[in-house]
Protein backbone atom coordinates (compact mmCIF):
# COMPACT_ATOMS: atom_id res chain seq x y z
CA UNK A 1 0.00 0.00 0.00
CA UNK A 2 2.76 2.38 1.03
CA UNK A 3 4.96 1.14 -2.24
CA UNK A 4 1.62 2.41 -4.37
CA UNK A 5 0.85 5.50 -2.98
CA UNK A 6 4.40 6.36 -2.98
CA UNK A 7 3.95 6.09 -6.71
CA UNK A 8 1.29 7.89 -7.20
CA UNK A 9 2.93 10.56 -5.80
CA UNK A 10 5.56 10.59 -7.58
CA UNK A 11 3.07 10.45 -10.81
CA UNK A 12 1.65 13.67 -9.42
CA UNK A 13 5.09 15.12 -8.96
CA UNK A 14 6.23 14.38 -12.56
CA UNK A 15 3.12 15.70 -13.87
CA UNK A 16 3.06 19.15 -12.32
CA UNK A 17 6.90 19.18 -13.17
CA UNK A 18 5.48 18.53 -16.82
CA UNK A 19 3.08 21.22 -16.47
CA UNK A 20 5.12 23.97 -14.72
CA UNK A 21 7.98 23.36 -17.13
CA UNK A 22 5.64 23.84 -20.13
CA UNK A 23 4.53 26.91 -18.74
CA UNK A 24 7.54 28.42 -18.44
CA UNK A 25 8.75 27.23 -21.48
CA UNK A 26 5.42 29.09 -23.00
CA UNK A 27 5.64 32.29 -20.98
CA UNK A 28 8.92 32.92 -22.26
CA UNK A 29 8.19 32.38 -25.81
CA UNK A 30 7.48 35.61 -27.09
CA UNK A 31 6.04 34.09 -30.37
CA UNK A 32 3.62 32.00 -28.43
CA UNK A 33 2.84 34.66 -26.25
CA UNK A 34 0.90 36.63 -28.13
CA UNK A 35 -0.08 33.92 -31.04
CA UNK A 36 -2.01 31.83 -27.85
CA UNK A 37 -4.21 35.22 -27.61
CA UNK A 38 -3.91 36.84 -30.77
CA UNK A 39 -7.61 35.62 -31.58
CA UNK A 40 -8.33 38.09 -34.76
CA UNK A 41 -5.08 37.22 -36.43
CA UNK A 42 -3.35 40.74 -36.69
CA UNK A 43 0.03 39.23 -35.12
CA UNK A 44 -0.16 41.10 -31.88
CA UNK A 45 -2.49 40.75 -28.16
CA UNK A 46 -5.25 43.96 -27.54
CA UNK A 47 -6.31 44.66 -24.24
CA UNK A 48 -9.93 42.69 -25.29
CA UNK A 49 -7.38 39.50 -25.98
CA UNK A 50 -5.19 39.91 -22.42
CA UNK A 51 -6.14 37.07 -19.94
CA UNK A 52 -3.89 38.94 -16.86
CA UNK A 53 -4.23 42.06 -15.05
CA UNK A 54 -4.50 45.34 -16.65
CA UNK A 55 -1.45 46.57 -14.78
CA UNK A 56 0.92 43.74 -16.43
CA UNK A 57 -0.26 44.67 -19.62
CA UNK A 58 0.82 47.92 -19.31
CA UNK A 59 4.00 46.95 -18.55
CA UNK A 60 4.90 44.86 -21.26
CA UNK A 61 3.13 47.59 -23.52
CA UNK A 62 6.42 49.60 -23.73
CA UNK A 63 5.08 51.71 -26.39
CA UNK A 64 2.03 52.60 -25.02
CA UNK A 65 -0.25 52.04 -28.17
CA UNK A 66 -2.56 49.56 -26.75
CA UNK A 67 -1.23 46.39 -28.10
CA UNK A 68 1.45 43.87 -27.13
CA UNK A 69 3.72 42.47 -29.81
CA UNK A 70 6.15 39.67 -29.60
CA UNK A 71 9.27 42.21 -29.07
CA UNK A 72 7.55 43.83 -26.41
CA UNK A 73 7.31 40.55 -24.70
CA UNK A 74 10.93 39.87 -25.75
CA UNK A 75 12.11 42.94 -24.24
CA UNK A 76 10.01 42.87 -21.13
CA UNK A 77 11.32 39.62 -20.19
CA UNK A 78 15.07 40.34 -21.30
CA UNK A 79 15.42 37.81 -23.64
CA UNK A 80 15.83 37.89 -27.34
CA UNK A 81 13.42 37.07 -29.86
CA UNK A 82 13.65 33.36 -31.26
CA UNK A 83 15.74 32.73 -34.63
CA UNK A 84 19.21 34.72 -34.05
CA UNK A 85 20.80 37.27 -35.78
CA UNK A 86 17.58 37.37 -38.40
CA UNK A 87 15.44 39.21 -35.63
CA UNK A 88 18.26 41.52 -34.96
CA UNK A 89 18.11 45.13 -34.02
CA UNK A 90 20.37 46.07 -37.15
CA UNK A 91 19.66 46.18 -40.84
CA UNK A 92 22.82 44.80 -41.57
CA UNK A 93 21.89 41.34 -39.63
CA UNK A 94 19.68 40.72 -42.31
CA UNK A 95 22.00 40.48 -45.06
CA UNK A 96 22.44 41.67 -48.27
CA UNK A 97 19.92 41.22 -51.47
CA UNK A 98 20.38 38.55 -53.77
CA UNK A 99 19.84 39.91 -57.07
CA UNK A 100 21.13 37.30 -58.43
CA UNK A 101 17.40 36.51 -60.20
CA UNK A 102 14.64 38.86 -61.59
CA UNK A 103 13.86 41.14 -57.83
CA UNK A 104 10.43 41.00 -56.48
CA UNK A 105 7.95 43.19 -55.24
CA UNK A 106 5.67 41.76 -53.06
CA UNK A 107 2.20 43.79 -52.78
CA UNK A 108 0.66 41.34 -50.14
CA UNK A 109 2.50 41.70 -47.05
CA UNK A 110 1.54 42.27 -43.91
CA UNK A 111 4.01 43.12 -40.99
CA UNK A 112 2.44 40.73 -38.47
CA UNK A 113 4.50 39.13 -35.75
CA UNK A 114 7.91 39.69 -37.49
CA UNK A 115 10.32 42.62 -36.99
CA UNK A 116 11.12 44.83 -39.77
CA UNK A 117 14.63 43.00 -39.42
CA UNK A 118 13.31 39.55 -39.63
CA UNK A 119 11.34 40.65 -43.12
CA UNK A 120 14.11 42.08 -44.59
CA UNK A 121 16.40 39.09 -44.11
CA UNK A 122 13.54 36.78 -45.54
CA UNK A 123 13.39 39.73 -48.59
CA UNK A 124 17.11 39.67 -48.88
CA UNK A 125 17.34 35.99 -49.24
CA UNK A 126 14.68 35.39 -51.76
CA UNK A 127 15.56 38.68 -54.21
CA UNK A 128 12.54 40.50 -52.99
CA UNK A 129 13.56 44.15 -53.30
CA UNK A 130 10.07 45.46 -51.99
CA UNK A 131 7.61 44.42 -50.00
CA UNK A 132 4.39 45.37 -48.35
CA UNK A 133 0.72 46.42 -47.97
CA UNK A 134 -1.45 47.34 -44.87
CA UNK A 135 -1.04 46.63 -40.93
CA UNK A 136 -3.77 46.83 -38.41
CA UNK A 137 -1.29 49.34 -36.23
CA UNK A 138 -0.50 52.34 -37.68
CA UNK A 139 2.69 51.84 -34.86
CA UNK A 140 3.81 48.31 -36.71
CA UNK A 141 3.22 50.47 -39.86
CA UNK A 142 5.64 53.09 -38.77
CA UNK A 143 8.60 50.73 -37.30
CA UNK A 144 8.81 49.00 -40.56
CA UNK A 145 9.01 52.37 -42.67
CA UNK A 146 11.78 53.68 -40.33
CA UNK A 147 13.60 50.44 -41.10
CA UNK A 148 12.95 49.11 -44.50
CA UNK A 149 12.32 52.73 -45.73
CA UNK A 150 11.69 52.98 -49.60
CA UNK A 151 12.06 48.81 -49.83
CA UNK A 152 8.19 49.14 -47.53
CA UNK A 153 5.01 49.47 -49.63
CA UNK A 154 3.88 51.33 -46.77
CA UNK A 155 -0.56 51.20 -47.02
CA UNK A 156 -2.69 52.88 -44.06
CA UNK A 157 -6.32 52.53 -42.79
CA UNK A 158 -7.12 48.54 -42.47
CA UNK A 159 -6.46 48.74 -38.59
CA UNK A 160 -8.89 51.53 -38.65
CA UNK A 161 -11.78 49.84 -41.00
CA UNK A 162 -11.56 46.90 -38.80
CA UNK A 163 -12.25 48.98 -36.00
CA UNK A 164 -15.13 50.48 -37.20
CA UNK A 165 -16.41 46.97 -37.72
CA UNK A 166 -15.72 45.28 -34.41
CA UNK A 167 -16.80 48.45 -32.66
CA UNK A 168 -19.77 49.59 -34.38
CA UNK A 169 -20.80 46.67 -36.68
CA UNK A 170 -21.66 45.70 -40.45
CA UNK A 171 -23.30 48.90 -41.51
CA UNK A 172 -20.87 51.25 -40.18
CA UNK A 173 -18.44 50.17 -42.46
CA UNK A 174 -20.84 52.05 -45.53
CA UNK A 175 -21.42 54.73 -43.62
CA UNK A 176 -19.02 58.07 -44.65
CA UNK A 177 -20.16 59.90 -42.11
CA UNK A 178 -18.61 57.38 -39.04
CA UNK A 179 -16.45 59.61 -36.82
CA UNK A 180 -13.66 57.13 -37.08
CA UNK A 181 -14.05 56.97 -40.75
CA UNK A 182 -14.12 60.69 -41.25
CA UNK A 183 -10.77 60.76 -38.59
CA UNK A 184 -8.88 58.19 -40.81
CA UNK A 185 -9.75 59.78 -43.95
CA UNK A 186 -8.01 63.08 -42.56
CA UNK A 187 -5.15 60.97 -41.69
CA UNK A 188 -4.73 59.61 -44.60
CA UNK A 189 -4.73 62.84 -47.04
CA UNK A 190 -2.04 64.19 -44.13
CA UNK A 191 -0.33 60.82 -44.61
CA UNK A 192 -0.53 60.76 -48.45
CA UNK A 193 0.90 64.25 -48.23
CA UNK A 194 3.79 63.69 -46.13
CA UNK A 195 5.15 61.06 -48.56
CA UNK A 196 4.25 58.47 -45.52
CA UNK A 197 1.80 55.75 -47.69
CA UNK A 198 1.09 54.72 -51.21
CA UNK A 199 -2.39 53.33 -50.60
CA UNK A 200 -4.85 52.19 -48.66
CA UNK A 201 -6.00 48.80 -47.20
CA UNK A 202 -6.30 45.82 -47.56
CA UNK A 203 -9.84 46.20 -46.97
CA UNK A 204 -11.81 43.56 -46.33
CA UNK A 205 -15.32 44.53 -48.61
CA UNK A 206 -16.14 40.76 -49.02
CA UNK A 207 -13.93 38.04 -46.51
CA UNK A 208 -17.23 36.13 -45.46
CA UNK A 209 -15.78 32.55 -46.12
CA UNK A 210 -12.09 33.43 -47.13
CA UNK A 211 -10.71 34.28 -43.83
CA UNK A 212 -10.25 31.41 -41.32
CA UNK A 213 -11.12 34.09 -38.05
CA UNK A 214 -14.90 34.04 -37.97
CA UNK A 215 -14.13 37.47 -36.46
CA UNK A 216 -12.38 38.53 -39.76
CA UNK A 217 -15.03 37.73 -41.82
CA UNK A 218 -17.87 40.25 -43.20
CA UNK A 219 -19.32 40.98 -46.44
CA UNK A 220 -20.42 44.19 -47.42
CA UNK A 221 -21.49 46.64 -50.64
CA UNK A 222 -18.28 46.73 -52.54
CA UNK A 223 -19.59 50.21 -54.06
CA UNK A 224 -20.46 51.86 -50.58
CA UNK A 225 -20.02 55.63 -50.04
CA UNK A 226 -17.17 54.85 -47.66
CA UNK A 227 -15.20 52.71 -50.21
CA UNK A 228 -15.88 55.52 -53.18
CA UNK A 229 -14.52 58.20 -51.04
CA UNK A 230 -11.59 55.76 -50.73
CA UNK A 231 -11.16 55.75 -54.26
CA UNK A 232 -11.25 59.25 -54.55
CA UNK A 233 -8.45 59.83 -52.45
CA UNK A 234 -6.33 57.37 -54.08
CA UNK A 235 -6.92 58.80 -57.00
CA UNK A 236 -5.79 62.52 -56.10
CA UNK A 237 -2.56 61.38 -54.78
CA UNK A 238 -1.89 58.90 -57.29
CA UNK A 239 -2.01 55.81 -55.61
CA UNK A 240 -3.82 52.77 -54.81
CA UNK A 241 -6.33 50.76 -52.72
CA UNK A 242 -6.19 46.98 -52.14
CA UNK A 243 -9.71 45.51 -51.89
CA UNK A 244 -10.41 41.76 -50.54
CA UNK A 245 -13.71 40.67 -52.71
CA UNK A 246 -13.93 37.26 -53.00
CA UNK A 247 -15.79 35.56 -55.98
CA UNK A 248 -19.43 36.42 -55.29
CA UNK A 249 -21.96 37.53 -58.01
CA UNK A 250 -23.43 41.02 -56.72
CA UNK A 251 -20.16 41.71 -55.39
CA UNK A 252 -18.47 41.73 -58.72
CA UNK A 253 -21.05 43.53 -60.20
CA UNK A 254 -20.68 46.18 -57.34
CA UNK A 255 -17.06 45.91 -58.01
CA UNK A 256 -17.46 47.31 -61.61
CA UNK A 257 -19.49 50.51 -60.30
CA UNK A 258 -16.22 51.25 -57.89
CA UNK A 259 -14.49 50.85 -60.96
CA UNK A 260 -16.53 53.15 -62.89
CA UNK A 261 -17.18 55.97 -60.23
CA UNK A 262 -13.84 56.80 -60.57
CA UNK A 263 -12.20 54.96 -63.80
CA UNK A 264 -8.71 57.11 -62.61
CA UNK A 265 -8.50 55.63 -59.61
CA UNK A 266 -6.35 52.04 -59.23
CA UNK A 267 -7.84 48.89 -57.42
CA UNK A 268 -5.44 46.01 -56.18
CA UNK A 269 -7.88 43.44 -56.37
CA UNK A 270 -6.17 41.37 -53.60
CA UNK A 271 -6.29 37.84 -54.08
CA UNK A 272 -7.75 38.50 -57.85
CA UNK A 273 -10.99 36.88 -56.78
CA UNK A 274 -9.89 34.51 -54.41
CA UNK A 275 -11.33 31.36 -56.35
CA UNK A 276 -12.41 33.35 -60.05
CA UNK A 277 -11.47 31.46 -63.44
CA UNK A 278 -9.40 33.14 -65.56
CA UNK A 279 -12.31 33.16 -67.84
CA UNK A 280 -14.66 34.98 -65.61
CA UNK A 281 -11.03 37.41 -64.24
CA UNK A 282 -10.81 38.32 -67.84
CA UNK A 283 -13.79 39.94 -68.09
CA UNK A 284 -13.64 41.75 -65.24
CA UNK A 285 -10.02 43.29 -66.53
CA UNK A 286 -11.48 43.93 -69.87
CA UNK A 287 -14.22 46.31 -68.51
CA UNK A 288 -12.10 47.89 -66.09
CA UNK A 289 -9.09 49.42 -66.72
CA UNK A 290 -8.15 50.16 -63.52
CA UNK A 291 -8.29 46.50 -61.87
CA UNK A 292 -5.15 45.00 -61.30
CA UNK A 293 -4.69 41.75 -60.11
CA UNK A 294 -2.77 40.73 -56.63
CA UNK A 295 -2.11 37.03 -56.87
CA UNK A 296 -1.66 35.86 -53.34
CA UNK A 297 -2.97 33.36 -51.95
CA UNK A 298 -3.67 31.43 -55.28
CA UNK A 299 -1.31 28.98 -54.59
CA UNK A 300 0.83 26.90 -51.88
CA UNK A 301 1.70 27.46 -49.27
CA UNK A 302 -0.62 30.22 -48.22
CA UNK A 303 -3.41 27.44 -49.92
CA UNK A 304 -3.63 24.66 -47.68
CA UNK A 305 -4.21 21.12 -49.00
CA UNK A 306 -8.31 21.35 -47.92
CA UNK A 307 -8.53 24.25 -49.42
CA UNK A 308 -7.03 23.51 -52.76
CA UNK A 309 -9.42 19.89 -51.77
CA UNK A 310 -12.43 21.99 -50.82
CA UNK A 311 -11.91 24.69 -54.12
CA UNK A 312 -9.46 23.16 -56.50
CA UNK A 313 -10.02 26.65 -58.57
CA UNK A 314 -8.38 28.48 -56.21
CA UNK A 315 -5.05 27.44 -57.33
CA UNK A 316 -3.23 28.86 -60.50
CA UNK A 317 0.22 27.69 -59.82
CA UNK A 318 1.67 25.14 -58.47
CA UNK A 319 5.50 24.42 -57.95
CA UNK A 320 6.53 23.96 -61.05
CA UNK A 321 3.57 24.45 -63.10
CA UNK A 322 0.94 27.54 -63.92
CA UNK A 323 -2.92 26.96 -65.42
CA UNK A 324 -3.16 27.41 -69.41
CA UNK A 325 -5.56 29.33 -69.15
CA UNK A 326 -4.16 31.62 -66.62
CA UNK A 327 -1.05 32.06 -68.34
CA UNK A 328 -2.88 33.04 -71.88
CA UNK A 329 -4.95 35.65 -69.65
CA UNK A 330 -1.73 36.98 -68.08
CA UNK A 331 0.37 36.75 -71.58
CA UNK A 332 -2.53 38.88 -72.67
CA UNK A 333 -3.05 41.42 -70.32
CA UNK A 334 0.62 41.75 -68.66
CA UNK A 335 0.33 45.35 -66.82
CA UNK A 336 -2.08 44.48 -64.71
CA UNK A 337 -0.60 41.44 -62.62
CA UNK A 338 1.56 41.42 -59.42
CA UNK A 339 2.62 39.13 -57.12
CA UNK A 340 2.57 38.24 -53.04
CA UNK A 341 3.04 35.95 -50.50
CA UNK A 342 0.51 36.86 -47.19
CA UNK A 343 2.49 33.95 -45.33
CA UNK A 344 3.48 34.46 -41.98
CA UNK A 345 6.88 32.73 -41.07
CA UNK A 346 10.36 32.87 -42.72
CA UNK A 347 10.06 28.76 -44.24
CA UNK A 348 6.41 29.72 -45.76
CA UNK A 349 7.80 32.84 -47.18
CA UNK A 350 10.93 31.23 -48.80
CA UNK A 351 8.45 28.26 -49.95
CA UNK A 352 5.83 30.99 -51.58
CA UNK A 353 8.69 32.87 -53.28
CA UNK A 354 10.33 29.58 -54.53
CA UNK A 355 6.95 28.47 -55.92
CA UNK A 356 6.37 32.01 -57.64
CA UNK A 357 9.51 31.84 -59.48
CA UNK A 358 9.11 28.46 -60.42
CA UNK A 359 5.73 27.63 -61.21
CA UNK A 360 4.33 31.51 -62.22
CA UNK A 361 7.26 33.50 -63.58
CA UNK A 362 9.40 30.46 -65.35
CA UNK A 363 6.41 29.49 -67.47
CA UNK A 364 5.90 32.92 -68.66
CA UNK A 365 7.95 35.29 -71.54
CA UNK A 366 10.69 36.95 -69.81
CA UNK A 367 8.79 40.29 -70.91
CA UNK A 368 5.82 39.50 -69.37
CA UNK A 369 7.55 37.68 -66.13
CA UNK A 370 9.55 41.05 -65.21
CA UNK A 371 6.18 43.01 -65.58
CA UNK A 372 4.30 40.79 -62.99
CA UNK A 373 7.83 40.18 -60.39
CA UNK A 374 8.00 43.81 -60.15
CA UNK A 375 7.77 46.29 -63.23
CA UNK A 376 3.97 47.01 -62.80
CA UNK A 377 4.29 47.51 -58.93
CA UNK A 378 7.27 49.54 -59.98
CA UNK A 379 5.03 51.75 -61.91
CA UNK A 380 2.24 51.56 -59.83
CA UNK A 381 3.91 52.56 -56.69
CA UNK A 382 6.75 54.70 -58.17
CA UNK A 383 9.34 52.32 -56.17
CA UNK A 384 12.89 52.55 -56.49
Amino acid sequence: MYKESMINLFVVLVGSLGVAFSSMVWAKNPNMAVSKRDSNGDGKVSFDEWDKPEFVFNKIDLNGDGYLTAQEFAKKWGIPMPGGSSLGNSIADAGSLDESDTVIADVHMHPMSQSPIEQLTWMNRNGVKWAGLGSMSKFKRENFSAVMKQRYIAFGGQGDMHRIYTQYGLADIEDENNKIFQSMMHELEQQFENGEIKGVGEIFANNRTTNPKPSMRRKTRIDAPTYRAILDLVEKYGGAMSMHVQWDSDSIEQLGVLADHNPNGNIIWAHCGNDGSAYEVRKVLKSHLNIYCDLSARSRPKLSDWVVNKRPQAEIFTSYNLNSGWRDLIEEMPDRFMVGTDTKGGSKYDKNIRNIRNGLLANLSQETAEKVAYKNAQKLFDLH
